[in-house]
């Protein structure tokens, strides 16, 4: 199954939740993810945006905290504690101010843990944090809702598509924030899915078969585009329900899927073709 990737064995032990499994210790001289992993752990595989996108996410006089994760994109050098350094400072490079950075926890913590993230964010990193308009997140779509949490309703931005990946197991229960479909646009919907949050996974608002904020498909869910529209009010953006969304490009959900990565880039292969991208300037 291609979105299942493996670790080797070595020393070095992963934190995933229920488990420790071995991995590899020394990643940087690997060129594809499934040369990498060979033994247990599942992984979300991310691919930086191009730093443009990015910049464009970010307003004028704007101070952004970038936050990146110890775990799967640190293994994907999209999101490992030298691409959030290196980010930040590409960042300042091109005028944007940035209030700090953080990579929560050891070399194997995933930011999806979110006493830990929260504990990192909200205590460790608390003066940088209050100076911060927003969160620029260089994780999959599980690590932006989980700062989200973490800093009770902070703005974040996507530093990151997720491509494809495995599961996040808990002990009781597993909520799903995204669908992996290697082309986010949680950026204009306040960090939210459409695409996973609502049954239909609609892209340009509610279906309007919604009964006291509970979806159609599923009275025991709440509707995915009220969720989107009450996140949007709190942030004062509601403009972002305005624009017409195109519809997604599923070539780039094809499978089988790869990821080649480096420390200089990465390329994603999908029916789509083929997208590089640089970490670096």
């Amino acid at each position: 199954m291609a979105s299942i990737l493996h670790t080797e064995a070595s020393d070095v032990s992963i934190d995933v939740g229920l488990e420790f499994v071995p991995a590899a210790a020394h990643f940087a001289d690997y060129k594809n993810l499934n040369d990498i992993f060979k033994g247990g752990t599942l992984v979300h595989a991310t691919i930086q945006k191009p730093i443009e996108e990015i910049v464009d996410y970010i307003k004028t006089g704007e101070k952004v905290f970038v936050v990146g994760c110890n775990n799967c994109a640190w293994k994907c050098h999209s999101g490992g504690e030298d691409e959030t350094q290196n980010m930040a400072k590409r960042l300042e490079k091109r005028g944007v101010e940035v209030a700090g950075y953080s990579t929560p926890g050891p070399q194997g913590m995933s930011l999806c843990k979110l006493d830990h993230t929260r504990k990192v964010l909200m205590d460790d990193y608390a003066e940088q944090v209050k100076q911060a308009d927003s969160f620029l997140v260089l994780a999959c779509g599980q690590g932006i809702h989980t700062v989200i949490d973490a800093t009770e309703g902070g703005m974040v931005h996507p530093g990151c598509d997720t491509t494809f990946g495995g599961e996040t197991v808990s002990e009781s229960q597993i909520d799903e924030f995204c669908s992996l479909c290697g082309e986010c646009i949680v950026e204009f919907t306040g960090g939210l899915c459409p695409l996973t949050l609502c049954a239909k996974g609609l892209l340009n608002g509610a279906c309007g078969g919604a009964e006291n904020g509970m979806c159609e498909v599923d009275a025991d869910r709440e509707c995915g585009w009220v969720l989107i529209y009450e996140r949007l009010k709190k942030l004062d953006r509601l403009d972002m329900m305005a624009p017409y969304r195109e519809p997604k490009n599923f070539a780039k959900w094809s499978r089988p899927r790869s990821l080649m990565v480096s420390p200089e880039e990465a390329t994603f292969c999908s029916q789509d073709g083929k997208r590089t991208v640089s970490n670096q300037d």
